[in-house]
């Protein structure tokens, strides 16, 4: 295996990683805001 192989496997594994934390792993909200303060 050469360097670039390895390099696009390493893309290839942060791009799936970014992906999942971002569809499955959603952030609470910050703060404690009601249903009518305009922060969603």
């Amino acid at each position: 295996m050469d360097i670039q192989e390895l390099l696009v496997y390493v893309i290839v594994a942060g791009a799936v990683a970014f992906l999942i934390k971002k569809f499955f792993f959603k952030k609470k909200k910050k703060g404690n805001c009601g249903d009518d303060c305009g922060c969603h």
